[in-house]
């Protein structure tokens, strides 16, 4: 290289960026109760170290095979009279859910699984009666849940989802009963989800 030639530009992103590291391999394990709910609206943690706090409340115990992101997307293929092949597809929706089982049943995970409104239980011996509606529903929350491995954490939260599938309520000797739900992200000033990828410490 002559005095006059220009250096080579770096790019910005390949000092952190290989394309092989382990480092950023992640295992699906809770960060503490790793399952959290809250009124629809309410903010997230703004990083990884901070603790959820009221009124995000936890959503108890789930079964082993823990929570999953899922995504859908319905496109529009343009195909021209000239081509049997589209030569362009247009994304037209899109879909972002959570799924999980929970395992405690209580006044919370009770009404979010009946899409139902939270009772209030007893002060002596926390009993309720919750009656499941067949005039409402469609109950919006925000929803996050919190993975740890090692030092590493990430998070994924929606801020308004609301309740779209649950499965069967299995009452089996043997087995805990189960709570399948699946919430489906709403649109909340344009953003469906939120994903925070960070240190714990």
């Amino acid at each position: 290289m002559t005095m006059t030639d220009a250096p080579p530009e770096v790019d910005p992103q390949a000092t952190w960026v290989a394309a092989l590291n382990s480092a950023e391999l992640h295992v699906g394990t809770p960060n503490g109760p790793g399952l959290w709910l809250a009124p629809p609206g309410t903010a997230l943690p703004t990083d990884t170290k901070t603790a959820f706090a009221s009124p995000w409340q936890i959503l108890g115990y789930l079964s082993d095979a823990g929570p999953t992101i899922g995504q859908n997307t319905t496109k529009q293929d343009l195909t021209p009279w000239q081509s049997i092949s589209p030569i362009r597809s247009v994304i037209t929706q899109r879909e972002v859910t959570l799924h999980f089982i929970l395992w405690q049943l209580n006044s919370l995970t009770l009404s979010l699984f009946f899409d139902a409104d939270p009772p209030t239980p007893s002060a002596t011996d926390g009993s309720f009666s919750m009656p499941v509606r067949a005039d409402k529903g469609g109950h919006q929350y925000a929803v996050a849940i919190d993975a740890l491995d090692g030092n590493n954490v990430m998070r994924v939260g929606f801020t308004r989802a609301l309740l779209t599938d649950a499965g069967d309520m299995a009452i089996t000797r043997g087995a805990a009963v189960p709570l399948e739900c699946t919430m489906t992200a709403q649109v909340d000033n344009g953003v469906l989800a939120t994903i925070l990828s960070g240190t714990a410490t």
